[in-house]
């Protein structure tokens, strides 16, 4: 998933609003900054380099350390260890330890190739990028709208119903940058712009 991860930060946002929403934001995309940190310094190699070339179905990654099963639940143990630290709310902690999980859970169904530990273990995903990313994506547009229309009815239920402008505004920024994706799920980005660029 790409967008759909951001999304995941509604669900428990109405029962926190006292601390930053930023942090569920972050809660919900530490394997993805720790891949694009890893990517980059070489340890999780991906090819091709060049973002222009890549298909979500060429796309070849290895993200055994940011990604697989087990170094994503010591990933959420360590983050909700230290927003436990920071914040000394358990609830609030557990929720961002929760949501990195669930980064990883997404994952395994909107994803990649993942195994269990390490790259010899065996595949827990459906690597659905590669043998459907069009039905990956779809799905992940599906499942970002039942977390924004989850977050409307907590909002509604507390007494403070999400306005019509900030709902088409949420509703209009994850459809517009999840579906945008499905060209390229197959066709380069650069084979793309040559349509718009001749």
């Amino acid at each position: 998933m790409i967008l759909g991860h951001y999304a995941t930060a509604l669900l428990p946002y109405s029962r926190f609003k006292q601390f930053p929403f930023w942090v569920f934001l972050v809660a919900a995309n530490v394997p993805e900054f720790l891949w694009l940190i890893l990517a980059l310094t070489g340890v999780e190699v991906t090819t091709p380099s060049s973002l222009l070339d890549a298909t979500f179905q060429g796309l070849k990654v290895q993200m055994t350390y940011s990604h697989n099963l087990i170094p994503g639940i010591l990933q959420a143990l360590v983050f909700g260890g230290v927003v436990f630290a920071v914040f000394r709310n358990r609830g609030f902690a557990l929720w961002c330890g929760f949501l990195v999980v669930l980064h990883i859970l997404c994952d395994l169904l909107v994803g990649f190739e993942h195994q269990i530990l390490d790259s010899n273990s065996p595949v827990v995903s459906l690597n659905s990028y590669l043998y459907f990313p069009h039905l990956a994506i779809l799905f992940e547009f599906l499942f970002s709208l039942v977390c924004i229309f989850y977050y409307f009815r907590t909002e509604k239920r507390s007494g403070n119903p999400v306005s019509k402008q900030k709902a088409i505004l949420l509703i209009s920024v994850f459809s517009i940058g999840i579906l945008m994706w499905l060209p390229s799920a197959t066709i380069p980005l650069k084979d793309l712009l040559s349509f718009i660029v001749p």
